[in-house]
């Protein structure tokens, strides 16, 4: 009996965990009103959800479902954060800029000479630029052609030369149109290492994880990784099948990082609040763009509902994430799920953004 009453005390504990409220002020809290109405919608999908709101310089964050096969989701779970990863290589690439390493007007060639990897598919007049706005042209080589024999193969051949190799055809001529692929910023990671003489993921560390104290972020996500949220997919939890070499050789400077929400605040806060990573001349050229994408960066803009935010969303397996900076304020939304294609989170940041939007028109009033 003892036994069974620790046991039930145990599960309520962990269920408060879950839905845990980082809060220091009163006010009518933001996320648990949107992200409760999938409850039960999780419960039945088998995967958790989590989320940051950043409202009026006070930081909230709540989590409903499950991490893994016997974890609940908590708000302090590492994550895979996909696609993000470009803007983190999108600030190593800014700030070889500004030390005046290299140039965004730098093709290929002069970091892939032709005497030393050949693949006619790339043209190696392609720019920095170029690929930092996805405008090289350049065929995918992580979902088309390598991602299912990678996952959840230990065996397979993890080296630069063989991604290298395993380009496609290009879709288009370079500078043509804007064309999204993970290729561009496979190559940007090779730029950095053979401009830097170091490895992306020392970059990684030594300048963004330690200067802005992101202390629980990894150059790539792993399962052994200590409180790490398993990826789900279809109810299945795949933490004993997948391999961390997937996310440290192939997503790698496209796709591979691992963080918190709280990290991924942290981030945010030190590029485009405190400077720590770049200068402002840099920054304002990141987003300088009349698109919806800049130098390694999503922009989402209304000049008829008057918002912009910054930021990079991602989707990788098995993990999805959305995250929003508004520049004018410093209000922010990050949310992440551990299921692969997963169908809420994009509508929970939609929603939270909604909330946030409608109490700054109020203040406004």
């Amino acid at each position: 009996m003892n036994k069974y009453l620790c046991a039930v005390i145990l599960i309520l504990i962990l269920s408060c965990k879950s839905k845990k409220i980082n809060s220091t002020t009163s006010q009518d809290l933001i996320i648990p009103t949107v992200l409760d109405k999938y409850q039960d919608s999780l419960k039945e999908k088998r995967f958790g959800i989590a989320a940051l709101v950043k409202h009026n310089n006070m930081t909230e964050t709540y989590a409903i479902g499950i991490a893994g096969d016997s974890t609940l989701m908590t708000p302090d779970k590492v994550f895979n954060i996909g696609s993000m990863s470009k803007l983190f290589t999108a600030v190593l690439i800014m700030q070889e800029i500004e030390r005046n390493n290299i140039s965004l007007s730098d093709s290929l060639f002069h970091f892939f000479p032709p005497s030393l990897v050949k693949n006619e598919n790339v043209d190696l007049n392609i720019n920095i630029e170029q690929l930092l706005r996805h405008e090289s042209g350049l065929g995918e080589v992580l979902i088309d052609t390598l991602a299912n024999e990678s996952l959840l193969n230990p065996y397979f051949e993890y080296n630069n030369n063989n991604l290298f190799d395993k380009i496609p055809q290009p879709i288009f001529e370079p500078g043509k149109k804007y064309h999204y692929t993970n290729t561009n910023f496979i190559l940007l990671g090779y730029i950095l290492e053979a401009t830097t003489n170091k490895s992306y993921h020392t970059l990684l560390k030594e300048r963004i994880f330690n200067p802005s104290n992101m202390v629980q972020s990894y150059p790539y996500y792993s399962p052994a990784i200590t409180n790490a949220a398993h990826p789900m997919f279809d109810g299945v939890d795949y933490t004993d099948q997948i391999n961390y070499k997937y996310y440290q050789y192939y997503c790698y400077a496209a796709g591979g990082i691992a963080s918190t929400l709280i990290d991924l605040q942290k981030f945010f806060v030190h590029l485009f609040e405190k400077k720590t990573f770049l200068k402002q001349e840099y920054v304002d050229l990141m987003v300088d763009t009349n698109s919806e994408y800049g130098l390694g960066i999503q922009i989402t803009k209304s000049t008829k509902h008057n918002y912009k935010y910054y930021g990079h969303a991602g989707d990788n397996f098995s993990f999805a994430l959305q995250d929003f900076y508004d520049p004018n304020n410093g209000d922010m939304v990050i949310v992440f799920s551990n299921q692969f294609v997963d169908p809420y989170t994009f509508q929970v940041a939609n929603d939270l953004i909604k909330v946030l939007l409608k109490n700054k028109n109020m203040s406004n009033q």
